[in-house]
């Protein structure tokens, strides 16, 4: 994760362009591929507490759980993307929820924030990031796997650390997972059947996407009793895509076709790891989805088994080719996992169906460019919609299937470089809705908008040869962020209903100077000295958890403050966490 913002910068013998007027051109966006922003490890002074960060969403239960522990302190040193292989059996029984608990201490060194990925039989069921410093915990909700969940279960635990031994980049981390069965009834309408998608040479589902490789597609067969089919999809921006809301152009979204049809679009949530822009702003306070990716955006392909039930799953990104060709490098990456989960009665093919409407739009305005006063102003849209519906003939009864997608992406920057400043604005909003009636009555909801507002002034100057790195640099940076989540999840299944809501916030301020080692091309860097320091974050959540209308509701509050350059890993100023059972 050693990749970079794109803002101005002022580097020794380079003079900043003048941008005016409006343009087309590729030329014009030449200027915005130096570096001012990295993504920093350094070592921290302090005393860790028992969790210095964690994510708010804490999922409650009065019921005790079964405990299954599936690592425990398991160490990654310099293990890249290799597995650690654990198989293990999960005892038998009915449960009402499953949750997964991921814990992490980084020690004996430093080291950059690392992508954390767990899978079961290969399939992708969590996906976060460590806390670059000290210790973190994590937990997500798996009840939805909880089918695959059975018996023998082979687990792949990932986290992606590599050494830098050069530059002192040898911490190790060690990590804790544990499996919480709460007994009771089982949830009705779960899926039973998993086809992992983007199977790497290590056995888990992994794949990584480029400018010049920018689609992955995969040939899938479903059992003929298939009667639902839902897609879930995880990813991660890397390279100089990390920040991917402040290159040109700004819009990423991931597009998944089902043959030729466009099936379904999951706008990305903006993640920003724990180095990541500024790397105090996140000590102790992480940024909204850094620990665990906590707001999955399924796909009801149902409809679509209309069409076939052997389909091509085509996955690409928008916008990677283009901005490679804007920057002149392409070292864009993403990096995408995904299942295809499916619900399956064997004794009840499918003998006929119908594909009653389709409707699919994407649109796109492309970058849009005006000066003014020695500022460049960037903007851009993108708008879609997806429908379709069918009417399903199975042996016994049929099924009427109907989904609805829609969304809009607009997206901001103003450019100053007297003042080696921008501002990246960025918003998603979208919802879908699926309907099932006939076998099964089933309803999926999802809502959500993903707003950023990103404000920087920064400044870099190497002190040895840039084109020879490592090199060290001064660097001054300063600014603001304020980053939101809105997110509802709304899951009907006969007399199942599972609604989630969050409402989330982050707001950061502050700068730091000192001197930086540069490490490599897209923006990893060691802090070596600190001479100012100072950062403020705040972090709110409310957020509604309900089964059948009951359940409870979360409200969480931190404040962290940086104002030293010795104690560098932070401290709160305030924490609350209240729930209220319903």
């Amino acid at each position: 994760m050693k990749a970079l913002l794109l803002i101005l910068v002022i580097a020794l013998g380079i003079t900043p362009l003048t941008l005016m007027g409006s343009t087309t051109s590729s030329s014009h966006y030449g200027v915005y591929n130096d570096m001012t922003i990295y993504n920093i490890t350094g070592f921290p002074n302090g005393v860790d507490p028992a969790y210095y960060s964690e994510e708010p969403f804490f999922i409650k239960s009065n019921v005790t759980p079964i405990i299954v522990n599936v690592a425990q302190n398991m160490v990654f040193n310099n293990t890249g993307i290799i597995p650690k292989v654990v198989t293990l059996y999960i005892p038998p029984g009915n449960y009402s929820m499953i949750l997964l608990n991921i814990s992490i201490k980084e020690y004996g060194g430093a080291q950059f924030d690392r992508p954390v990925y767990i899978f079961a039989n290969g399939i992708p069921i969590f996906w976060g990031s460590t806390q670059e410093i000290r210790n973190s915990t994590a937990q997500t909700d798996v009840t939805m796997f909880e089918n695959l969940l059975q018996g023998n279960v082979t687990f792949q635990l990932v986290l992606a650390t590599y050494y830098a031994k050069s530059v002192g980049i040898v911490g190790l981390y060690s990590m804790n997972v544990t499996l919480l069965l709460y007994p009771g009834n089982k949830p009705a309408g779960l899926p039973n059947y998993f086809i992992p998608l983007f199977m790497n040479s290590l056995n888990y589902s992994r794949v990584v996407l480029n400018p010049l490789n920018d689609q992955v597609t995969q040939s899938v067969v479903m059992p003929n009793g298939t009667f639902r089919s839902v897609l879930l999809l995880y990813y991660e921006g890397g390279g100089l895509d990390e920040f991917w809301y402040t290159n040109i152009p700004a819009t990423r979204n991931i597009l998944v076709y089902y043959n030729s049809l466009l099936a379904g679009v999951v706008n990305p949530y903006p993640i920003i790891y724990t180095g990541g822009i500024n790397l105090f702003w996140w000590r102790p306070v992480t940024s909204i989805n850094t620990l665990a990716f906590e707001t999955p955006q399924y796909i009801e392909l149902t409809p679509l088994l209309a069409t076939s039930t052997k389909p091509n799953i085509t996955v690409t990104v928008s916008n990677l080719l283009a901005s490679a060709q804007e920057l002149g490098s392409t070292a864009l990456s993403w990096t995408i996992s995904g299942v295809l989960m499916l619900w399956v009665n064997n004794s009840n093919p499918l003998i006929s169906s119908k594909l009653i409407s389709a409707d699919a739009r994407y649109v796109d305005s492309q970058p849009i460019f005006t000066g003014l006063s020695g500022s460049t102003y960037y903007q851009q849209g993108e708008y879609y919609s997806i429908n379709y519906t069918s009417i399903l003939k199975f042996e016994n009864g049929q099924e009427f299937a109907t989904t609805y997608e829609e969304g809009k992406v607009t997206a901001y920057q103003s450019f100053n470089p007297s003042f080696i400043y921008q501002q990246a604005i960025l918003d998603q909003q979208f919802k879908e809705i699926s309907l099932i009636k006939g076998l099964h009555n089933a309803e999926l909801i999802l809502e959500g908008t993903f707003p950023i507002n990103l404000q920087l002034t920064s400044f870099v100057v190497p002190i040895t040869n840039p084109n020879i790195i490592p090199y060290n640099a001064s660097y001054l940076q300063n600014g603001t962020l304020s980053l939101g989540l809105f997110y509802k999840f709304g899951y009907v299944y006969d007399n199942y209903n599972l609604t989630i809501q969050i409402s989330e916030n982050s707001n950061a301020i502050g700068g730091f100077s000192g001197i930086l080692e540069i490490i490599n091309k897209y923006g990893g860097a060691v802090l070596v000295s600190i001479t100012s320091n100072y950062a403020q974050t705040q972090k709110s959540l409310n957020a509604i958890y309900l089964v059948n209308g009951k359940g409870f509701e979360e409200n969480f509050y931190a404040l962290g403050v940086q104002n030293s350059t010795n104690n560098t890993a932070g401290y709160l100023v305030k924490y609350e966490i209240n729930y209220e059972y319903i």
